[in-house]
């Protein structure tokens, strides 16, 4: 840019400076282009001429002048302390100067004008569709002409054919999207209305409002947000159909892409029924990427048996691994990543609560080489060491002496060694014998003295460790030295031996299947090894990583070279090589609109594929039908991410919603929308159901056997539906399957079939069943935790906790058209069962009777774990409650004797939750037993009941007697009745 051409100056002078008015600047200018101020710091400010309203004008001093600028926006600036001499000639020249510039830039303007009209008038022509990108590209470009015309007086000094050009365009540059809206509006509504036939006959029932809509809007861009049973199909045959009959499209500039071979078979049928045309290409993504890698490499790929087949390919990594186990090294690497890094670590003092570290051990099956499910790592390290080096023991065997009573248990240290009489517990303290924050310290300590107490008077030999040793990397170490110095003889295993063993335990095989899992996932996402080596590099469990991925990369090198020597590829070949071919404009791409059906189970990989595509030809259309509520694929490198955030990852985007359903009713509805909104990231919006109905449509069925709650739903069913009606019954594993021929012989009346949830994604049915709703890593939702390794090749895991097991849990509602039954056991109910029944969803809750029945959902949350839930057990000393996450947490508590419920701390008593019941009990203010009436020498008293005479775990509280139906009348929860 040139720099401004001064025309005039002038320096406020000393005396003017010091006390003329208005005086903020020491000196000014007036350029060809605007004033220049110019203060006393040296900071320069500049006021343009485009800025300046009506020009300048004087207001006269008795010594000094003042110039005034009228400026457009109403603003006034003063310049003081001019000589009165002087000042008449800096405003003439100002204002020559002002007016000069501006007829001189407005001339200028005029073939820019000109330029825009033209321009605006095709854009404006309501031919096709405005483009966000196209509208953009003109508003971008003509920027300083919009900057330019906001004077009130522009049209003065334009030549009058520029006049009237600008008047056509003034509203475009002044409001700019808001009128191209106005513009797309009127042309949707006139398309609506010439292919309205179209849109009537084109499916077997018309298309809705918005079906019609999303086929319509022409945006680069199109995601079209379709609920569940709202027509993703239809919407997809209907904008192929309107592309080609308003002339945008050839057949053969149209890519309808599917990820299943069964879905792309079904649309190309109908497009060949409903417009009767062939010449229009539908492919899956794989069958695409085959056809790239033909056109380039002039023959059709073979494909590997194995690609076809999950099970082959897992039985060729296993054959690989038993092969490469027979090397010295590789079993090596082998044993020592099962024995160091199969489980990842994460010390007890990490966690807020028990039941957080449950949670842990049980997401992560920590389990020794023995086979046995210890309740912490480190317990599982030293149980490992013990094994390795041929020691052998039993983990929490009962002591030698019996301690147990109705309200104890009896001790089981942590590890006996029965050859040498040796028992080894290990301590939770850190080295300042503190426990972890959910630990309750004092009672902790007092159990290590009695435990120290006992074996002390008992004289059996203890050894100790503690968790600080493993902090501090020394605890095998240590627990060696004791070992040794007690006259322990090691005889280390062999490689081949814990080889063995493993095999026994089914380790190898289930390290196996994580390879194999590895090199799909590793071809998905079209890695390479040393990609994934840096990736496991800045993992924050490198070290694990890293022994993982030493073990991977021969099985991967072996799989490839099998590839090579049967000259052959797999499916992610078909993605990997079509990218590649791609970007390197080694393939043309004849395609202008690229339509994607259930768009919500992309991936990263796919993506890069139509963006190569798209790339090619920049008047291009992308039409998207998904479901971000249905992304349920994840583990298979699906990432929900790029539906919700679309616009980010491929430009100015238009988003249509789908929002009437003609699946299910609007009581399934509702539920359904509800629950998978918790989590805040979804797109949110309002599906409509076509059917309305009064009452609940879903139901819940507790019981603690999933045959009788599904006969008592099937009974249910049988009773109120239509001949032949479909009944889905579904659950979160295969293994739950019922034996279905004998219910479809119990039930002949109703068409009965079993599915996984994943599998019954584009089902429907006129009930379902979802089986298995219960906590654990085979419930729902399932708490089985992913091997960090695959977390490493897979898209980025949300927050929000269980976010694709809660959309796997909407795809299971909305299966059902009429009605849908929850069967789950009461004891043990899911988090999800809980939240329907807590946060008082719609549903009806079905008492159905049945050996197992409970008739409520264990709500007491344990006070040990604080995660589990107390559920009613049956024991030689009556009835208590148990924590639903035994055997990790054991705590017990008492339960009514009289009825079973669950007793409530109030104060010095227990008083039954059951309000038809009015069992109380008093507490031992000392240990908290509860205290029982008896009767000595001197008459009645209360005592606590885990007195036990010449035990080593005994309460010896006694209380005066007081009559126990007289407490009940009369106890509060502070009152200390008992003295």
């Amino acid at each position: 840019m040139e720099s401004s051409k001064i025309l005039f100056n002038y320096r406020i002078g000393r005396l003017a400076a010091l006390f003329a008015a208005h005086c903020d600047y020491q000196s000014f200018a007036i350029s060809d282009d605007g004033i220049l101020l110019f203060g006393r710091d040296n900071a320069r400010d500049k006021i343009s001429h485009l800025s300046i309203g009506r020009g300048g004008a004087l207001e006269p001093g008795y010594f000094w002048d003042v110039l005034e600028i009228h400026l457009e926006n109403g603003d006034l600036i003063r310049i003081g302390g001019i000589n009165k001499k002087q000042s008449s000639r800096f405003l003439v020249g100002l204002n020559k100067t002002y007016r000069a510039y501006l007829r001189d830039f407005y001339q200028g303007l005029a073939p820019q004008i000109q330029a825009a009209s033209e321009q605006a008038r095709g854009l404006l022509s309501g031919r096709r569709y405005i483009r966000r990108g196209l509208a953009r590209q003109w508003l971008n470009t003509y920027q300083d002409l919009a900057d330019g015309i906001q004077r009130k007086d522009v049209q003065r000094f334009l030549p009058s054919e520029a006049g009237q050009q600008l008047q056509s365009i003034r509203p475009l540059l002044n409001h700019g999207l808001a009128v191209i809206e106005q513009v797309n509006e009127s042309y949707v509504a006139r398309q609506l209305e010439v292919f309205q036939q179209f849109f009537d006959q084109i499916e077997s029932k018309p298309l809705t409002p918005n079906q019609r809509r999303a086929c319509v809007i022409d945006e680069q861009h199109n995601l079209v947000l379709a609920g569940a049973g709202t027509g993703k199909t239809s919407t997809m045959i209907g904008r192929a159909g309107y592309l080609l009959n308003a002339g945008l499209a050839q057949p053969e500039q149209i890519l309808m892409l599917a990820f299943a071979r069964k879905a792309a078979d079904e649309m190309e049928e109908r497009i060949q029924d409903k417009l009767g045309i062939d010449s229009l290409t539908v492919k899956t993504f794989h069958g695409l990427g085959k056809h790239i890698i033909a056109q380039v490499e002039g023959k059709a790929s073979a494909i590997n048996t194995l690609a076809e087949d999950d099970h082959l390919r897992a039985r060729f990594v296993d054959e690989q691994l038993q092969r490469l186990l027979k090397d010295e090294l590789y079993q090596s690497r082998f044993v020592n990543y099962v024995v160091r890094f199969r489980y990842r670590y994460s010390s007890v003092f990490h966690f807020n609560s028990q039941g957080e570290y449950n949670d842990y051990i049980l997401e992560n099956d920590i389990r020794t080489l023995q086979g046995e499910l210890v309740k912490s790592y480190e317990e599982c390290e030293i149980a490992n060491f013990l094994y390795r080096q041929g020691i052998a023991y039993q983990y929490e065997a009962n002591y030698q002496v019996n301690t147990s009573g109705p309200d104890f248990r009896v001790y089981q240290p942590d590890f006996y060694l029965p050859e040498y009489g040796i028992y080894i517990e290990h301590f939770a303290v850190n080295e300042h014998n503190q426990t972890p924050p959910f630990i309750d310290q004092e009672k902790y300590l007092d159990g290590m003295e009695w435990k120290r107490e006992l074996h002390q008077k008992h004289r059996t030999h203890l050894i100790e460790t503690y968790s600080y040793q493993k902090q501090q990397g020394v605890l095998t170490e240590a627990l060696q030295q004791r070992l040794k110095a007690a006259g322990v003889t090691f005889r280390p295993l062999s490689n081949h031996e814990l080889l063995d063993q493993l095999n026994r335990l089914g380790q190898v095989s289930s390290l196996g299947q994580l390879l194999a899992q590895m090199l799909a996932l590793f071809k998905a996402a079209c890695q390479s090894i040393k990609g994934m080596v840096t990736l496991a590099r800045q993992h924050e469990d490198s070290e694990r990583m890293q022994a993982a991925a030493f073990l991977f990369e021969p099985i991967y090198e072996a799989y490839q070279q099998y590839l090579k020597d049967t000259d052959s590829i797999d499916f992610d070949d078909m993605i990997g090589r079509a990218i590649e071919y791609v970007e390197a404009a080694h393939y043309c791409s004849p395609y202008r609109y690229i339509l994607v059906d259930e768009f919500q189970d992309i991936s990263a990989s796919r993506t890069r594929l139509i963006k190569a595509l798209l790339s090619q030809n920049p008047d291009n259309g992308l039409f998207c039908v998904g479901d971000d509520w249905q992304s349920i694929y994840r583990f298979t490198g699906s990432d929900v991410s790029i539906t919700k955030e679309f616009e980010e990852h491929f430009g100015a985007t238009t988003t249509s919603v789908l929002d009437q359903t003609f699946r299910f009713n609007n009581k399934i509805g509702e539920v359904a929308s509800r629950f998978v909104m918790q989590n805040p990231t979804q797109i949110d919006k309002q599906i409509l159901s076509h059917r309305i109905i009064e009452q609940a449509a879903v139901s819940l069925i507790k019981t603690q056997h999933d045959q009788v709650g599904l006969n008592a739903a099937l009974s249910a069913i049988n009773s109120q539906a239509e001949e032949h009606a479909s009944v889905l019954i579904l659950a979160r594993f295969k293994f739950r399957k019922p034996d279905l021929s004998a219910l479809q012989r119990q039930y002949a009346k109703l068409k009965l079939q079993f599915m996984t949830v994943h599998g019954s994604k584009g089902k429907e049915a006129d009930y379902v069943i979802v089986l298995g709703l219960e906590k654990g890593r085979h419930g729902f939702p399932s708490e089985q935790s992913t091997h960090p390794l695959l977390e490493l090749l897979l898209p980025k895991a949300e927050s929000f906790a269980h976010a694709e097991e809660r959309r796997l849990f909407y795809v299971a509602l909305t299966r059902a058209r009429h009605h849908v039954y929850l069967i789950s056991d009461a004891n043990k109910a899911s988090d999800f069962v809980r939240e329907l029944v807590d946060q008082r969803y719609d549903i009806h809750s079905e008492e159905f009777s049945g050996e197992g029945f409970q008739h409520k959902i264990a709500d007491i949350v344990c006070g040990e774990c604080e995660t589990g839930y107390m559920a009613p057990r049956d024991g030689k000393h009556g009835n208590f409650f148990a924590c639903s996450g035994y055997p990790l947490c054991s705590h017990t508590e008492s339960a009514c004797q009289r009825c079973g419920g669950a007793l409530k701390e109030n104060g010095r008593f227990r008083v039954c939750e059951n309000k038809g019941c009015d069992y109380v009990e008093p507490a031992c203010p000392k240990c908290g037993g509860k205290m029982s009436q008896r009767k000595g020498p001197y008459g009645q008293f209360w005592g606590c009941s885990n007195y036990r005479k010449g035990a080593d775990f005994s309460c010896a509280h006694t209380e005066q007697f007081i009559d126990l139906q007289a407490a009940k009348h009369n106890y509060a929860p502070d009152d200390r009745y008992i003295s």
